[in-house]
């Protein structure tokens, strides 16, 4: 897939967990779930449809094809998303931008695709304040190089924090905890630690 975009929707229904999406999804004689990624009401970012294959969440501008598609669980037409499922997004979203190069007026709500006829995300979604801290967080990042890695490390101005998750005495190891991480939507970096 060539991704362009980051689209983000509501599940439009106060599902308990991203298995409840799933298995709707699939009731609907879906191969899985529509979206690439869920963001649960406590903040928990849970891996969706593969990014291998189309999404199922716009038809509208081929974005099943060009959009990475994000939904927060609930009926944000009705009330607003919580602090954590935002911060989430916003958290997944930047670490998106980056990894495959989408500007930020490239994330876009449903409704903001051309051609789709839906209140998705749900006016308590704030879209403008997403996109306002995505910017900001973009305007303080700097991007450094890590040797040769492919990854990316953001440094903002408020110094850099490092949370460690595993210590593992082969590398194999290490590369196969890492990518469970990735497929949660987690930024996961393998170094080796010098004695």
């Amino acid at each position: 897939m060539n991704w362009e975009y980051l689209i983000i929707h509501h599940t439009g229904a106060e599902e308990q967990d991203t298995e409840q999406v799933r298995r709707y999804h699939r009731s609907l004689g879906w191969r899985d779930i529509g979206y690439n990624y869920v963001i649960e009401k406590s903040g928990l970012v849970a891996p969706g449809r593969s990014l291998e294959i189309p999404g199922a969440h716009c038809r509208a501008g081929g974005m099943n094809t060009r959009g990475i598609g994000f939904a927060l669980i609930g009926n944000l037409e009705e009330h607003p998303p919580t602090t954590e499922q935002v911060d989430a997004l916003v958290g997944l979203l930047g670490r998106l931008m980056l990894e495959y190069q989408i500007p930020v007026e490239n994330v876009l709500g449903h409704r903001e695709v051309p051609g789709a006829a839906t209140v998705c995300p749900g006016r308590y979604l704030p879209l403008e304040d997403v996109r306002g801290k995505m910017l900001k967080n973009q305007n303080n990042a700097v991007e450094a190089s890590l040797g040769d890695s492919e990854q990316i490390l953001l440094k903002t101005s408020t110094g850099l924090w490092i949370v460690q998750v595993g210590a593992f005495s082969s590398r194999e190891r290490a590369e196969q905890y890492a990518q469970k991480l990735r497929e949660q939507g987690i930024g996961a970096l393998v170094m080796k630690k010098d004695n």
